[in-house]
């Protein structure tokens, strides 16, 4: 039986019956309960993590304190929470800003801008 990287087991000619079910065994908790921390399987890089986005639409800006300011509510997608998240901004046109927020709940929060013409879009990621 060949011990592999992370511990898991691979079968090699002439390996059979209890050895090989036990070993079996032994893959399928291991692989059930991994954690991608580097230590039990591979670690997870930044790059593998998909970030979500959504359009903050400039056709929804509420008129918020001082003349010319404005704000809006968001709802993060589902499975974000707030404090455990990373929100990024940018204009449709790719360029970053960095707006004002405020945290809401776990799953929504205020933005806020000075120009309700310009669509956001908010990236959140881990």
């Amino acid at each position: 039986m060949l011990t592999l990287t992370y511990g898991l087991k691979n079968p090699e000619t002439g390996d059979q019956g209890s050895e090989l079910f036990d070993a079996l065994n032994g893959n399928i908790v291991q692989l059930d309960a991994h954690t991608h921390n580097g230590v039990n399987s591979p670690a997870l890089t930044a790059a593998a993590v998909v970030a979500s986005t959504a359009t903050i639409s400039s056709g929804s800006w509420i008129a918020n304190g001082p003349t010319g300011h404005y704000r809006q509510q968001v709802t993060l997608p589902a499975g974000y929470d707030f404090d455990l998240v990373q929100i990024g901004f940018r204009t449709t046109a790719g360029a970053v800003i960095f707006p004002t927020v405020e945290r809401v709940s776990d799953t929504q929060y205020f933005v806020y801008t000075t120009d309700n013409t310009i669509d956001y879009v908010a990236i959140y990621g881990g």
